[in-house]
């Protein structure tokens, strides 16, 4: 059985997939395997073709700030790069999944690359932003003004809330995030008898 796990930016996804795998599930992050495939001479040479040269640095590797700061001002070339990396990623996910077994597929664009229909179950977590905007300027990483792009590339909590199986609601302590996922993780056990 797979579920996919979801959320906009800084909802908190990786720290509740981490939650699911300390309660036994099969855990997945599309994220990692996006990495791999950054590294991937097929992968990079189809991005240069997509996105040109100038995402890459000297030595060939993709630089990943160039390629943000194109593709999240041009939605053409943002849907270019996800049509190259998505469907890798979701058919890695299929394969690591068991049908006997409980996997969480942390996947970041679920619902926003159209593959909801590809899982079982869909949980979205969900953040107020501006807990979004203080977690993600502590690590300090990205502007405001990043933050603010990404989040209007994403479809809105509320939508995807709406269209989830599970709602995990991650603005209060850590104990109240882990008990949602402890009752989640309930349900799924019960409903496919894994």
């Amino acid at each position: 059985m797979l579920a996919g796990l979801t959320g906009n930016i800084g909802s908190g996804k990786s720290s509740v997939l981490a939650m699911f795998k300390s309660l036994g599930a099969r855990v997945i992050s599309a994220d990692g395997i996006v990495k791999r495939l950054l590294t991937e001479q097929e992968t990079l040479s189809k991005i240069r073709a997509a996105l040109g040269d100038g995402v890459f640095s000297e030595d060939g590797t993709l630089d990943k700030q160039k390629t943000a700061g194109l593709v999240f001002n041009n939605e053409a070339l943002r849907k270019r790069l996800e049509k190259i990396i998505h469907p890798a990623v979701m058919s890695e996910i299929r394969d690591y999944a068991l049908p006997d077994e409980i996997t969480i597929a942390e996947v970041p664009l679920l619902f926003e690359g159209g593959f909801t229909s590809m899982v079982n179950y869909v949980i979205t977590v969900t953040a107020p932003k501006e807990i979004v905007f203080e977690r993600l300027g502590k690590k300090g990483q990205l502007s405001k003004e990043d933050i603010a792009k990404r989040l209007a590339c994403q479809i809105p909590d509320e939508k995807k809330a709406a269209d989830s199986d599970f709602v995990v609601i991650n603005s209060g302590s850590i104990e109240d995030t882990e008990r949602q996922v402890r009752e989640i993780y309930r349900l799924l056990l019960h409903r496919d008898n894994v």
